[in-house]
């Protein structure tokens, strides 16, 4: 039986600490705001950079859903048309900025309509302009984002907009263009530079004091990053910097805001990419005080304004120095889905029991192990699979080994042994990728005749190290793997 609890406070009354994806998940009514958010509104950043699981899509929906006075619009990018986007090229740019015109274009439709349909039955100038356009090439006010470079040709009058190149105005624009037409980006970047300057004109009226886009899901069906698609995202970044540079000092900035993949914009490469880095981006990051905050703040929407985590516990140490938390911190990646996932499940085991009221504890939190392990493999295998589909072969050998660290001739020996002729990976990249996933770390020695353990997840700066000979398997894949202490 639980001991006496400090409150009355019970854990009876909580279904759940959330859903583990942000999608699912009743996120606004707990969300907690932290410095990315303040960074994202004032527009000191429009990259968002973040593993899987590291609240990217908690963000958008906070911008795109909340209260906020500025106007906001989520674009999920799961399932869009690559392969149209992929035809609309600038023959006369460079490979890298081969799609910035296009994505210029997309931006522009994209925060028209958003203002357009803030501001029903405005009859200014702006409004007709933008309004037109869009019935003339998309049969209404409003569009999917499927559509927007699916017309071959884009109409224009002068009941919407004439832009001007060369002197000539233009009264179509063909998205369809040949290898030898360089004439494709001049136009449509003439047509996106009147379509935005209409926009915040009609913002303005409005009152709002900016304008977001919200690009999220930019990974979806991504199993390789080829380089046509790297190429894209290149665009779009670079197409979202020249649109805030140029509109910054309007009076209602325009903010779109790109979310993605650490691992992806790692692999792309591209002038000024250190420069957007290091001053216009920001890496979602997460630890034991943040994290806490998060769950406190969720437990105060469930449970009331005093619940905290000393309320839900009872207060014993697992073994020698580690509590509750921290035992549950050391089998996460440090991301709220982790937390959030462990705590269900000792809510889980904590509700076998009668008590009331209920709190957390030992037992509870040790015997949530297993179903968490089991979790965390399964999200290891969505962020793992598409690009290694034999990295089981990996963890069997980890399994084979028994112990929680091990000896890189023992992973040769055993991986070599499961290793199948349709798995292209060397026991030596295999030992890489693993690591980069943060499924093993490696021992880095100090100079001090000390030692460490080095994870891509809490030591990303300290990158592989292929002289690596001791290994160590991620806490969380403990059980799942079957694997002891040494």
């Amino acid at each position: 039986m639980a001991t006496a609890t400090k409150s009355a406070i019970s854990l009876r009354q909580l279904d759940s600490f959330g859903d583990v994806a942000a999608e699912d998940d009743a996120v606004l009514e707990y969300f907690l705001t932290t410095d990315a958010v303040t960074r994202i509104k004032n527009g000191d950043v429009f990259l968002v950079l973040g593993r899987k699981g590291a609240g990217k899509t908690a963000l958008v929906r906070h911008f795109a859903e909340g209260n906020g006075k500025g106007l906001s619009r989520r674009l999920n990018l799961a399932g869009y048309p690559w392969a149209i986007h992929a035809q609309r090229v600038d023959h006369g740019s460079s490979d890298v900025e081969a799609y910035v015109s296009s994505w210029r274009y997309f931006i522009a439709v994209q925060l028209a309509a958003l203002a357009l349909s803030r501001t029903k039955g405005a009859t200014d100038e702006s409004a007709k302009a933008i309004r037109q356009f869009l019935i003339d090439n998309y049969g209404g006010e409003s569009l999917q984002i499927d559509d927007v470079l699916k017309p071959s040709k884009l109409r224009l009058s002068s009941m919407s907009f004439e832009p001007t190149v060369l002197g000539c105005k233009l009264v179509t624009i063909a998205l369809d263009r040949s290898k030898g037409d360089h004439k494709f980006g001049t136009e449509l970047n003439a047509l996106s530079d009147q379509m935005l300057a209409a926009t915040v004109k009609l913002a303005r009226k409005a009152g709002a004091p900016s304008l977001m886009l919200h690009f999220d899901e930019l990974d979806q069906g991504i199993s390789t990053l080829t380089e046509e698609r790297a190429r894209m995202l290149s665009g779009l970044v670079l197409a979202v910097r020249t649109v805030r540079q140029s509109f910054r000092d309007s009076g209602v900035p325009l903010k779109p805001v790109i979310y993605l993949r650490s691992d992806l914009w790692d692999k792309l490469s591209f002038s000024d990419k250190n420069k957007i880095t290091e001053k216009l981006s920001l890496r979602l990051e997460w630890d034991s005080d943040s994290l806490l905050e998060l769950v406190t703040t969720r437990l105060r929407a469930k449970l009331g304004p005093t619940a905290r985590w000393e309320t839900i516990t009872q207060n014993e140490q697992l073994k020698s120095s580690n509590n509750k938390w921290t035992f549950i911190l050391s089998r996460t990646f440090l991301r709220p889905r982790d937390v959030i996932k462990f705590m269900n499940s000792a809510l889980v085991q904590a509700k076998k029991r009668g008590d009331n009221p209920l709190v957390l504890t030992n037992p509870d939190v040790v015997n949530a192990r297993e179903m968490y392990s089991n979790y965390l493999k399964s999200e290891l295998d969505d962020e793992i699979m598409a690009h290694w589909p034999h990295w089981e072969e990996a963890l069997q050998s980890c399994s084979a080994i028994s112990t929680m660290t091990f000896q890189r001739e023992e992973f040769d020996a055993q991986y070599e042994q499961r290793r199948s002729a349709a798995n292209p990976l060397t026991a030596e990249e295999a030992l890489e990728t693993l690591y980069r996933f943060s499924v093993i770390g490696y021992e880095r020695r100090s100079g001090y005749g000390g030692s460490s353990w080095a994870f891509q997840y809490t030591n990303p700066e300290a990158g592989w190290d292929n002289r690596a000979t001791r290994f160590k398997v991620h806490l969380g894949l403990k059980e799942f793997a079957k694997l002891r202490e040494d």
